[in-house]
């Protein structure tokens, strides 16, 4: 394994906290609310996760932050910290042990380094641009594509209905040839899509801290990363592909329509 940056020790170091926060706490019935003028689910966890991980992160660095839970702070036009405290809450608050800690460094619409943690199996995967993608310190890359296996894609578009309708095409002309799934956590599905357990990843209406870090850990294992029409992400656009090289162009054409 290469020698970490200093910026990947400080992710590391943030998401480890708050990991053990959610560990400790899984399994316990946590108290819940809605956000404000949202049907987005937030726990007490979520907010003291939350904490822990931006402490790190204002003691080891001045970048700026983006967060979930605590919106914007500090500088805003050079790199920033992505946090998702809890990403898959929903999943938690059920004691369903599908859920994540993620911790993203960007600059504008370069992802430069990224940690997600599955608390309950104690996975840690990160990487950092042009260094390779790891879990538990081992090298992560796709391995071959067996097309034998079948196509397995992980499909979010939210859950609202008018998400639900306006997108009705594109999931049909999907579930046609693919198994689509949805586990309730982008983190943790770009993981399954970095280490070859799914295909691709495909979705509309994801905010920036539900995939900031899973960008540089997908690419860096050898997963491309688009927007629908096969450009280049740029920041701001939320319909994301992840996948596969040898099904990329076929998955740009089924969006495509």
């Amino acid at each position: 394994m290469h020698n970490l940056s200093p910026e990947l020790n400080i992710a590391l170091k943030a998401a480890r906290a708050g990991a053990e926060i959610i560990r400790d706490r899984y399994g316990k019935i946590p108290e819940t609310r809605l956000k404000a003028g949202s049907e987005t689910l937030v726990t007490d966890t979520d907010i003291a996760a939350e904490k822990v991980i931006l402490k790190v992160l204002r003691e080891n660095s001045d970048y700026g932050i983006i967060s979930e839970e605590s919106g914007q702070t500090g500088i805003a036009d050079g790199p920033q910290w992505v946090v998702d405290p809890l990403d898959g809450t929903s999943n938690f608050a059920r004691a369903l042990p599908l859920f994540a800690v993620s911790v993203g460094l960007i600059h504008g619409s370069q992802s430069l380094a990224g940690v997600i943690i599955d608390p309950v199996l104690q996975n840690e995967y990160y990487a950092e641009k042009e260094q390779g993608a790891y879990c538990n310190g081992e090298r992560l890359k796709m391995p071959r594509f067996r097309k034998d296996y079948g196509i397995n894609l992980f499909l979010n578009h939210g859950s609202c209905d008018k998400d639900k309708l306006k997108y009705a095409a594109v999931n049909e002309r999907l579930a046609c040839d693919y198994r689509l799934r949805k586990l309730g956590t982008t983190a943790l599905e770009l993981c399954y899509v970095a280490n070859g357990s799914f295909d691709g990843f495909i979705c509309s209406g994801d905010e920036l801290w539900d995939f900031a870090a899973g960008i540089v850990i997908a690419t860096e294992a050898g997963c491309m990363f688009t927007d629908w029409q096969g450009n280049l992400w740029e920041r701001g656009e939320n319909h994301l592909l992840f996948a596969r090289p040898e099904i990329h162009e076929e998955l740009i054409a089924k969006l495509k329509g």
